[in-house]
């Protein structure tokens, strides 16, 4: 429903346009831009190697080796936040990256993916990750996010292991 300011609300409340949710989350966003978090992911353990490569159903590779989309398919590290504090996509602030989304929606856009050196059960990682772009854009069902990110997981000497670009959509 749009209100006679341009502002759109969903059933859900979320402001979309002017003012809303979408402008602030821009203006929190440009402040991160270019920021690089470096994270200690800890040791990957065999589990869940075989764990990922069962539900992916893809075969576990050699010699302990992750399957090659292991690292980047993983959203969260942690064991996840209680339930009261997931956001309205189900997502925990672990899965955005630590950007400041709140009021929005995040959807995965795609991810371009270059692999340096295989990643092996035991092998300690730690990500590297930097918002690089953020696009305030006009859709048909109302305002959005496209973002940029990209993720460098590398190895506890930081030698890259694979780096990630990946864009989202909020809204």
């Amino acid at each position: 429903m749009t209100d006679g300011d341009g502002i759109t609300t969903g059933g859900d409340g979320v402001r979309t346009g002017g003012d809303g949710a979408i402008a602030a989350a821009a203006r929190r966003l440009a402040a991160e831009t270019g920021v690089t978090r470096r994270r200690d992911l800890g040791s990957l353990a065999a589990r869940d190697l075989e764990r990922f490569a069962l539900a992916s159903g893809s075969a576990l590779p050699p010699d302990g080796q992750a399957p090659p989309l292991y690292l980047s398919s993983v959203m969260g590290w942690s064991p996840g936040p209680p339930e009261a504090e997931l956001r309205p996509d189900g997502s925990g602030t672990d899965e955005t990256r630590g950007l400041p989304l709140e009021g929005l929606r995040l959807m995965g856009a795609g991810q371009d993916l270059e692999f340096h050196r295989p990643v092996r059960a035991g092998d300690h990682v730690v990500e590297h990750t930097t918002l690089t772009d953020v696009r305030h854009k006009a859709g048909r069902s109302g305002d959005l996010l496209v973002l940029r990110v990209r993720r460098v997981f590398a190895d506890g000497s930081d030698r890259p292991l694979v780096t990630c670009d990946e864009t989202f959509i909020a809204r």
